[in-house]
């Protein structure tokens, strides 16, 4: 098995067949494609992404080299997150991560502003709600 990174040009053509497969609004979708602007689902309204978050969100791409596409701002089990969704730059583990997502399961680092020491990545279930995304465990 190769460890072979993709570009990030491949990795933005997977996010955005995730995207369309979430059922993510265009507008959101457009941004991203057009000017790598990301959009945050917050409660069934499409919103600008907090600058803090968005700091945090460069720092862990530069980490990992994996791609944010879009962030989903929510509260579960009482903590506040932003989970960002994302492609990870490997190729090999894309079938997988497009499998979970179709159940309702994408690949998502998630950012506890709540409790920090608990920021983690994993999947994440989600529901899509008038072209936004929300948090459902």
């Amino acid at each position: 098995m190769s460890e072979k990174k993709e570009s990030r040009e491949s990795m933005k053509f997977e996010a955005i067949k995730r995207m369309h497969e979430l059922g993510i609004a265009a507008v959101a979708i457009d941004d991203f494609n057009k000017a790598d602007k990301l959009l945050c689902s917050d409660y069934g309204i499409m919103s600008e992404v907090p600058e803090e978050i968005k700091q945090r969100i460069k720092n862990w791409e530069s980490k990992y080299n994996n791609l944010v596409y879009h962030v989903i701002h929510s509260h579960v089990y009482g903590q506040e997150f932003y989970d960002c969704l994302s492609v990870s730059c490997y190729q090999e583990d894309w079938l997988y991560e497009y499998k979970r997502l179709l159940d309702g399961w994408p690949m998502s680092h998630s950012f506890n502003l709540s409790i920090p020491d608990f920021t983690e990545s994993g999947t994440i279930f989600v529901k899509e709600y008038n072209g936004t995304l929300m948090r459902m465990g």
